[in-house]
């Protein structure tokens, strides 16, 4: 179940399991800063994240955490989901523990897992949707090779208000920078 599905020089990917530690998960889903572009807006408990994670491992999605190699920290989550065999595409969506933005973890796990998604599940194209305001992982997408596919005019509610969605993709072969 621990089984590391790719790395780096600094950061491993592995499939979550039901026996993580989820402390530092809890936490941070719990944080109003770190979830502000997130639809999930209630309180969560370990009972959410387990229901959450057990949804992923029955499904055909990769929910996994991000590790630092150097102390095997979990510092975010990276999820590759709505995987299309026949069309060969497939949505990455990433989270990263607010403690540990800035360090350019989320770029590299990216990049990291699209690779994997190309390479080991043969998928043609990767696709990511991030709230028009959220200019962090705009360049997070932008940098890990991602290119503007569209918008989608006020998709996104937040409070009361409607907030563009921005659709990205990367091609296999074409922008993998």
């Amino acid at each position: 179940m621990n089984t590391i599905l790719t790395e780096n020089d600094e950061i491993y990917l592995r499939k979550l399991s039901l026996n993580d530690n989820l402390e530092n998960y809890l936490s941070w889903m719990n944080d109003k800063d770190s979830t502000i572009y997130l639809t999930k807006k209630k309180k969560q408990t370990f009972n959410d994240l387990k229901h959450y994670i057990k949804y992923h491992l029955e499904s055909n999605n990769y929910l996994c955490g991000i590790f630092k190699k150097s102390n095997n920290i979990h510092v975010g989550n990276i999820l590759l989901s709505r995987i299309d065999t026949i069309n060969e595409n497939c949505d990455i969506g990433i989270f990263i523990g607010k403690e540990f933005w800035g360090e350019g973890i989320g770029t590299s796990s990216v990049i990291l897992l699209s690779n994997y998604a190309f390479d080991v599940l043969k998928m043609h194209k990767v696709i990511a949707g991030v709230v028009k305001e959220n200019i962090g992982s705009s360049k997070l997408f932008e940098k890990a090779g991602f290119k503007l596919d569209g918008i989608k005019k006020e998709e996104f509610k937040m409070g009361d208000k409607f907030l563009d969605h921005l659709h990205y993709g990367k091609i296999k072969n074409k922008n993998n920078g």
